[in-house]
């Protein structure tokens, strides 16, 4: 009996001290301030319409690109339409300035000649007018030089109505590359009728109806991408050994009985409170000593994500396990 009892009593004493071991040689951390979380991307379109047509439905799974909606299209099309006339309307101007520059270039060419025929008949009649006796009367001599003025003023007015038309030509190419711009403006207007969305994931918080009148910025709905990961929230006394790549095996409350096998990504170069709206100040002399949290981001495995996606939307709790591989 006594030796049965000592037998009893060794073996209570050896299992002791194999869980003991096992513990201290026990090298997981857990938290269970973990959830799952992910990118939410607001929607909302670049221009004030009003929707004509609404492709999508809450919790609906869609591709970058898809068109989640559309605006009317009528305002925009008069304004490409008037963009394209102001174009054609200056372009116009430019064909008018240049013909006013040819006009004014043939205007000058005979007054040129004017002036030189002018010039000649003025020298002629100042050699006739000095004879003895006159060759032509102060009157004819006068006529002369009034003609060679005449013919030097139509000169220097053509030669104002080339500079003035040069300058009508450059105004109007001005306009011209405007008017192209005014057009590819309301080309770009016209294209954010449809708002498209900018990931893969799911509808959201779609909160606009076919008819409603909206806002340009004003938020219509949210795409919660397809990539969720978790975000392990680990005292700092617990990060001794957690690096890129170490192993942790999570579990999901939404999900029972099933268990990830994920991978440390990153961990955040500062604790959450210093992300907080009002961080801690501890130089004003009330300083009491609480162990900080550092957010650890874990990855979902490719093949975990496309078998349960749709069952991990964010903001799921979790409970996280990383085996660190270190000594204490």
């Amino acid at each position: 009996m006594k030796l049965a009892l000592r037998i009893i009593g060794a073996l209570l004493v050896l299992g002791t001290l194999a869980v003991l071991l096992l513990v201290w040689l026990d090298r997981t951390e857990t938290t269970t301030d973990a959830y799952v979380t992910g990118r939410i991307h607001p929607v909302a379109p670049r221009v004030t319409g009003t929707v004509v047509a609404l492709n999508v439905d809450d919790n609906q799974h869609v591709k970058a690109g898809d068109v989640l909606l559309r605006l009317d299209t009528r305002d925009f099309d008069v304004r490409v339409e008037q963009a394209r006339a102001d174009i054609n309307r200056a372009k116009g101007q430019v064909a008018s300035a240049q013909a006013q520059i040819a006009e004014a270039e043939a205007a000058i060419v005979s007054a040129d000649a004017n002036v030189r025929k002018t010039g000649f008949d003025l020298t002629r009649a100042s050699e006739l007018v000095n004879e003895t006796p006159r060759g032509i009367s102060k009157q004819e001599y006068d006529a002369a030089r009034a003609a060679s003025d005449s013919a030097k003023a139509s000169r220097a007015s053509a030669e104002a109505t080339k500079v003035a038309a040069t300058a009508a030509v450059e105004s109007a190419k001005a306009q011209v590359a405007t008017g192209e711009a005014a057009l590819h403006d309301a080309q770009l207007a016209y294209s954010y009728t449809d708002v498209i969305a900018p990931v893969n994931g799911y509808v959201g918080r779609r909160t606009v109806e076919v008819g409603a009148r909206v806002s340009a910025g004003q938020t219509l709905l949210s795409i919660v991408s397809d990539q969720v990961w978790v975000v392990a929230n680990y005292k700092e006394t617990q990060l001794h050994g957690v690096k890129r790549g170490t192993e942790a095996r999570v579990t999901v409350d939404a999900l029972p009985g099933v268990t990830f096998v994920m991978h440390v990504d990153s961990i955040s170069p500062a604790s959450g409170s210093q992300f907080a709206l009002l961080p801690p100040d501890n130089a004003t002399g009330n300083f009491t000593k609480v162990v900080q949290r550092v957010p650890v981001k874990i990855l979902f495995s490719d093949e975990d994500l496309r078998k349960y996606r749709e069952r991990l939307p964010p903001g799921l709790s979790t409970i996280v396990k990383i085996r660190t591989g270190d000594g204490r």
